[in-house]
């Protein structure tokens, strides 16, 4: 994964009671701070009105790929859980 994007909102519960929405982004945001803090590696993202994009600067290693892979398994339970709330795209190159 060199990529990963969060579009929209769940809309499962009203605003600041969302727990769909909070997990969503309380997965993809622990990941980028995973990335930067612990790992030190280089990231662009844009955040605004519950879209998130991320990009990796540089190839990933292992231990990039570990984070991102723990994102994403949690994410695919989330969708499981929530179907109509959270859908996952993957587009592989």
């Amino acid at each position: 994964m060199v990529a990963y994007e969060v579009n929209g909102h769940a809309d499962y519960a009203e605003e600041g009671k969302d727990i769909v929405c909070a997990a969503v982004s309380v997965l993809t945001l622990a990941a980028i701070n995973g990335l930067e803090e612990h790992l030190k590696r280089e990231l662009d993202y844009e955040c605004s009105d519950g879209d998130l994009k991320v990009t990796l600067k540089q190839t990933p290693d292992d231990l990039t790929q570990a984070i991102l892979a723990t994102m994403e398994m949690a994410l695919k339970d989330i969708a499981e859980q929530y179907p109509q709330r959270v859908r996952i795209k993957e587009h592989r190159r």
